[in-house]
């Protein structure tokens, strides 16, 4: 049997993000379904809905993904935990990325450098989730290193850096490790 992923995530980007990284790791193959909660409000709001919605198209794996933003994560956890109950779906993590999925992809200075091709070294992004902004500072980042010649979009370049990504480097941020520890418990 085939596995089938559910995410329910804040915007579409996410969702193709995660898919890519899951992709990596993943030794199984799987289907994907998702929900999208087009902001972070209504996966609070709709969580346990979304998730009833994922069993029955036949999905036996969920993840939520929920950026921390400025949040406390012990809080939101809490809140996303409570929003979704007993989970209908068992096999299921709640994934926060601290402060948002940008910082891991900021984990990864090598990935940034090949997508964008930048010739010099692009040298390790100190702590990644400790920038208050992570895609500000990418964009920013990205802009500086270009000359001004490439505007940053996440909803375009979040997918062509994650295919670059490799979860070795990924594993700096400790707010991935949760996303690797479901994928080598269920897909490996």
């Amino acid at each position: 049997m085939t596995n089938v992923l559910g995410i329910i995530a804040e915007d579409e980007s996410d969702v193709s993000v995660i898919n890519i990284l899951i992709r990596k790791m993943a030794r199984k193959p799987f289907g994907l379904k998702r929900q999208i909660g087009h902001g972070s409000g209504r996966i609070r709001g709709k969580c346990r809905a979304w998730a009833n919605t994922l069993k029955r198209r036949g999905c036996n794996l969920l993840i939520i993904v929920h950026d921390l933003d400025a949040r406390d994560l012990r809080q939101l956890y809490r809140t996303l935990s409570e929003a979704l109950g007993a989970s209908p779906i068992a096999e299921h993590a709640i994934i926060i990325p601290v402060r948002e999925v940008e910082a891991w992809l900021m984990a990864d200075h090598e990935a940034i450098r090949r997508t964008f091709r930048f010739r010099a070294p692009l040298g390790p992004i100190a702590n990644p989730e400790t920038k208050p902004r992570p895609k500000e500072f990418l964009r920013d980042l990205i802009y500086q290193r270009s000359e001004g010649r490439i505007i940053y979009l996440n909803t375009v370049h979040n997918v062509r850096i994650a295919e670059q990504c490799t979860a070795t480097n990924l594993n700096r941020c400790e707010s991935f490790r949760p996303l690797a520890d479901f994928v080598a418990r269920t897909l490996v």
